[in-house]
């Protein structure tokens, strides 16, 4: 029986590719990517495990804004290795005026730490990991 081992890559279409484009490089290339393919309105980036791609929209395409909600694209999960890679991100966003719409902390409880943005369109992107928190080091009491 077939099994799926990974998922070689995702393409988003984009309202503006030029500013798409500019958007997704600066992002990705901090998450470590490289700009491996690019075929006039169509590029891909890749971490050495998957590749994630922008495409320009059809000009049907174009004519509706994005909307979460709709059929198809809800939002992308990129998973880090740290906390402190959520909040580096979290940091970058801010530093680069990106739009975040929920700032690096817990949601669904104390082992999910995430950071919640969104590209020129609007599109909802998600920088997570599983990992509760560090336990806090307890003050050693002396014993007498």
């Amino acid at each position: 029986m077939p099994r799926v081992v990974g998922i070689d890559h995702l393409v988003l279409s984009v309202g503006d590719f030029e500013r798409s484009k500019g958007f997704y490089d600066k992002l990705l290339k901090f998450l470590g990517f490289k700009l491996k393919h690019e075929y006039g309105d169509l590029a891909g980036w890749s971490n050495g495990k998957t590749l994630f791609w922008i495409a320009a929209a059809d000009a049907q395409g174009r004519k509706h804004k994005y909307r979460k909600g709709d059929i198809g694209f809800h939002h992308y999960a990129f998973e880090l290795a740290s906390r402190k890679a959520v909040d580096e991100l979290g940091a970058f966003l801010e530093k680069n005026g990106m739009t975040v719409v929920d700032p690096p902390g817990e949601y669904y409880g104390d082992s999910y730490y995430a950071v919640y943005f969104t590209d020129p369109d609007g599109m909802k992107l998600e920088a997570m990991i599983w990992a509760p928190p560090k336990p806090t080091k307890k003050s050693k009491r002396k014993r007498s």
